[in-house]
């Protein structure tokens, strides 16, 4: 098979899932299980364990010199939402969901199954690989929003029990800004869609048996944890820019 074959594959996946309507339900919702619910208890730990981390080594340079951690909240929250929040979810899912369907699509791929099922018809770019698109790029975004809750809770938490700082005087939704969540959504749904591009190009590349299907799996998640830390670079600096401007 020609290495043209995975790219024009990946195009006609992209195009089906730019209608989802026309995509089978249920393939729709057991990717968006397998994305959202299956990912969320390891993407909050993940979240909680980084944001305890940095809330109390915060907290104890705040108070070595300056001797106060009042404005620990306020930027704490901000950065939850705009950088450690996404960028935790992209890698994340770039480990547990683009690893897994990576090899999913190398295993069909190797087995000629794929080409079986469009043989008969049953147009496996839609069926298949089309739901994954659109599960990585909803489930990211709402993953996102979902884990700055566990994101907050462990900053809380910290500052309480290793600081004596009270929750309530810790917690400031209000420095949230909108660009800031326009920001996170962004993020998410574009390393989403990198997740995916990365496993599926990575699957569909795969060449024959066992080797390759743990071959494929490994290079999705190389490419996509790379592509997910540039995209957030990428988007920092136009933030950046677009601000001071």
């Amino acid at each position: 098979m020609s290495v043209g074959v995975p790219v024009a594959t990946l195009a006609s996946a992209v195009g089906a899932a730019l209608t989802p309507w026309r995509l089978p339900v249920g393939a729709l919702l057991r990717r968006l299980d397998e994305v959202v619910p299956r990912s969320l208890p390891l993407v909050a730990v993940t979240v909680a364990a980084v944001g305890c981390a940095l809330a109390d080594q915060a907290a104890r340079q705040a108070l070595r010199l300056l001797g106060d951690t009042s404005f620990i909240g306020p930027e704490y929250i901000v950065l939850g939402v705009e950088e450690f929040g996404p960028l935790v979810v992209a890698l994340t899912l770039s480990q547990r969901v683009g690893a897994g369907f990576a090899a999913e699509l190398a295993t069909l791929q190797t087995e000629d199954t794929l080409d079986a099922m469009a043989l008969f018809g049953e147009r496996p770019a839609a069926r298949v690989i089309a739901p994954m698109a659109i599960a990585l790029v909803v489930g990211a975004v709402a993953l996102g929003l979902c884990v700055f809750v566990a994101w907050e809770l462990a900053g809380m938490a910290t500052l309480w029990l290793r600081s004596g700082v009270s929750p309530f005087t810790f917690f400031h939704p209000e420095a949230i800004r909108g660009d800031g969540v326009v920001l996170l959504v962004l993020k998410c749904a574009a390393s989403g869609a990198m997740v995916f591009v990365a496993s599926t190009r990575a699957g569909l590349a795969a060449r024959g048996g066992a080797v390759a299907v743990g071959r494929a799996a490994t290079n999705a998640v190389v490419t996509a944890v790379l592509g997910c830390l540039l995209i957030s670079v990428a988007f920092d600096i136009a933030w950046f820019l677009g601000r001071s401007s």
